[in-house]
């Protein structure tokens, strides 16, 4: 079923996602024009781009060294603002909800309340999230080279099993279903990306919010762009290296936060390497995706944009990965500078332990001395 209408006023709406479809770029674009929604019957409840930390609270996914009393405050604040009274539509987005199990879902819906509930999913195809969720992983940790973690995704039989969330987040078909179980089939609305069109996503969240054309559309995209093969391929011995050494977990979490940052800042020469997907395991995507898609289709939810999108992603012609071997030093300059970023951080006082702050901090410089 496929259709332009607006969602009625008075809709509250969970975008959730999945990771790697959009979902940056739309947040950025809704921040953008915050003052133009209120404007037009519309709250976003975010107070910043994305309030990532109040959906990791409640799919229990903070990040190690979070403040966890914090990200409750901002999951109470989205409930409040959910459950307040009004006409206004009112939405939050965040990918975290994704990584919700099912009595998660539970959880949120008896917090937030069915009456007048949507959730609305985006949809990419799975060929083209795989690069982009590997190293994604790699920058919460991961040390899979990037065949290996392929072959975990899609061989049953591979000694080492898929990362935990990954079919939680990317079996698309039950992640519709599973939301369609709790709140209706005509509650959930699925938006398919359009490769050839990049206004459609934030034209189809015009349409889904009753705004004016242009609200989205004009503001300026935030792109958060992938690692290069090189890149990832440094930062996944990084991640090797430093569990060798037993440090703290915590240390780790917070350095990887400012390495990917400051990686992203860095402008890679045109003819660096990119991670390529070979092609069994893009053939084996699209099977996946076909099965996906018919699966959408039978659940009869509203579906805005093309299900074939998904499903046909071209070959590239690799036979298999390549791993980097050698990097430029700049990159390098780049990698240790988001470790001292990291560790400027942790050597910050933080009123509930400096000390042990302290101490952490000077037992990671002694190992890395070593």
């Amino acid at each position: 079923m496929t259709t332009s209408a607006a969602l009625p006023p008075g809709a509250r709406i969970l975008h959730v996602g999945p990771h790697k479809t959009g979902t940056t770029a739309l947040q950025s674009a809704l921040h953008q024009a915050r003052a133009e929604l209120d404007g037009q019957g519309v709250r976003y409840l975010s107070r910043s781009r994305h309030d990532a930390s109040a959906a990791r609270w409640v799919t229990r996914r903070l990040v190690t060294g979070s403040n966890a009393r914090a990200a409750e405050e901002r999951w109470e604040r989205i409930v409040a603002g959910l459950r307040g009274p009004g006409v206004e539509r009112r939405l939050f987005s965040s990918e975290f909800l994704s990584d919700a199990t099912d009595a998660q879902m539970d959880e949120i819906i008896e917090r937030v309340g069915r009456e007048d509930l949507w959730v609305v999913v985006t949809l990419r195809p799975l060929a083209r999230i795989l690069s982009s969720q590997y190293q994604q992983g790699l920058q919460s940790g991961g040390r899979r080279e990037y065949d290996e973690w392929l072959r975990s995704i899609f061989d049953p039989g591979h000694p080492r099993s898929a990362p935990r969330q990954f079919w939680l987040r990317h079996r698309h078909d039950a992640l519709v279903r599973r939301w369609a179980e709790r709140i209706g089939r005509s509650r959930v609305v699925v938006v398919v990306l359009d490769p050839s069109d990049r206004q459609f996503l934030p034209r189809t969240f015009e349409d889904l919010l009753g705004l004016r054309a242009g609200t989205l559309t004009s503001q300026e995209a935030l792109e958060n762009r992938s690692l290069t093969a090189a890149e990832a391929e440094v930062v996944r011995r990084f991640n090797a290296q430093y569990r060798r050494l037993g440090l703290r977990p915590e240390a780790h979490a917070r350095m990887l936060i400012d390495i990917g940052a400051h990686l992203k800042d860095r402008v890679p020469p045109p003819d660096e390497p990119r991670i390529v997907t070979p092609d069994w395991a893009i053939a084996r995507a699209n099977e996946v995706a076909r099965e996906m898609a018919d699966g959408i289709r039978e659940l009869g939810v509203d579906v805005r944009g093309d299900l074939a999108q998904l499903t046909d992603v071209p070959l590239t012609g690799a036979d298999a990965t390549v791993v980097t071997t050698s990097v430029d030093p700049e990159l390098a300059a780049h990698l240790g500078i988001g470790v001292a970023r990291g560790l400027q951080r942790l050597d910050a006082p933080r009123p509930s332990a400096p000390s042990a702050g302290r101490s952490l901090l000077s037992r990671i410089r002694a190992r890395l001395r070593r």
